[in-house]
């Protein structure tokens, strides 16, 4: 029996019953297998239309997807507990053909091909990946991946030891129904195991695949894995602005997770600065800790970008109601930039030291409109961020239209 259940975006397989119950064949496995590359020679087959993801192209690649867990289930029923990722991940490769490069389908044109022709391929360059979860012995992780129109598409899959078997507890992938459907650009998980306890959970981070901007969006999602009849469940999804031509690293930490990508400044004139998303984690409770930048001017930009029951950890607690105010104030305006006629423009003035205290700076934030019938710019009054620095922290101390008259040193970060 197969049980659906859709979470948010995401639409979640729980695994099926019946082949645990079975015993082990390598005959399964197979033909398991041989189903996979039927569906996957029709995707290639198939000549995309337009921009757009046409229903034929959905069905068969959800259906490349639910062949591709059916391959995986089969082989890990046959598996030891002993058994080691390299292995697993050769049986997968050599039954799928994987890891190899596909030949171009009869409609693809060799006159206009180039190095990347299977950019314009769903299916293409099938991929599988096998491994252990740190030093969790009885935690197997399979990550499938294969070309789609101008990116990849992967899926996760994460196998438990229990009673004496390998029973699949996650199920990591885009929602079929959602546009674009994919979960590339490029993709990454840890495994995060819960201080004194058995349990885990999986971090996973992906970009959303597309042909045009180098500027584009990645999620990050914590999962907790089917536990004790209980499906697998979503704790923390965030969505955000990276860049896409730098590098993403992903890296455990004592207490949780962090994720570092290149996200986008305001700033037109800065554009992209370092975006860091550090997560401390405690059973089912997520939560973003600093430092979330790597100076007073970014650690501004983010504090406006993240939603407030992020940014009000960061604040002064005298000074909560004026900084929220200020906040939604900015936010308003910066989510009106879509009118075509009036449209705010942003850029951050000096960076002053001031003073009163070596750890407080003053950052300037210079707002206004384009008025696009009168080709004018309309500047409005700045708002001025005080600021203190911690170590690998900032803290919010206040906002005002009025400069500090304790911050009037020489600006620490002059623009280029």
């Amino acid at each position: 029996m197969k049980v659906l259940i859709v979470f948010g975006f995401i639409t979640l397989l729980l695994v099926p019953t019946a082949l645990a119950q079975q015993p082990c064949s390598q005959t399964v496995a197979q033909a398991a297998a041989q189903r996979a590359k039927a569906v996957r020679t029709t995707l290639l087959a198939i000549k995309p239309e337009g921009d757009g993801l046409e229903p034929e192209l959905r069905q068969q690649i959800q259906k490349l997807k639910d062949k591709l867990a059916a391959t995986a289930d089969a082989s890990l029923h046959c598996a030891t507990v002993a058994t080691t990722a390299e292995k697993l991940q050769n049986e997968l490769q050599s039954l799928l053909n994987a890891n190899k490069t596909p030949k171009k389908p009869e409609w693809q044109d060799d006159s206009n091909a180039v190095d990347d022709a299977d950019d314009d391929l769903y299916g293409a360059d099938l991929n599988v990946k096998v491994s252990r979860a740190g030093d969790k012995t009885n935690l197997i992780l399979v990550v499938f991946n294969f070309g789609i129109v101008c990116g990849d598409d992967s899926m996760l899959l994460g196998y438990e030891w229990k009673q004496e078997k390998w029973i699949r507890v996650l199920r990591w992938q885009s929602d079929p129904d959602r546009t674009p459907n994919a979960f590339g650009d490029f993709f990454d998980y840890r495994v995060v195991q819960q201080q004194n306890s058995a349990n885990w959970l999986v971090g996973v981070a992906h970009g959303h695949p597309m042909c045009t901007s180098n500027f584009g969006r990645f999620d990050l999602d914590f999962i907790q894995p089917a536990r004790n009849d209980i499906p697998q469940k979503v704790l923390l999804h965030k969505e955000e602005i990276y860049w896409r031509d730098d590098p993403v690293k992903m890296k455990l930490t004592p207490d949780g997770l962090e994720l570092r990508v290149s996200g986008y400044s305001r700033d037109i004139s800065i554009i992209r600065r370092p975006g860091i998303y550090r997560y401390r984690i405690s059973g089912d409770q997520i939560d973003r800790v600093q430092p979330i930048a790597m100076n007073g001017r970014d650690f501004v930009d983010e504090w406006l970008n993240s939603p407030w029951n992020e940014s009000k950890n960061w604040n002064s607690p005298s000074e909560l109601a004026g900084l929220e105010a200020t906040h939604k104030i900015i936010k308003d305006l910066h989510d009106s930039d879509y009118n075509p006629k009036k449209f705010p423009n942003f850029t951050y003035g000096p960076v002053r030291p001031c003073s009163d205290s070596a750890s407080h700076f003053q950052v300037e934030f210079d707002k206004g409109w384009w008025v696009e019938e009168k080709n004018d710019w309309r500047p409005d009054t700045p708002t001025f961020f005080q600021i203190q620095e911690g170590k690998n922290s900032f803290t919010m101390l206040s906002a005002s239209d009025k400069p500090d008259p304790h911050c009037t040193g020489h600006d620490i970060m002059p623009k280029q």
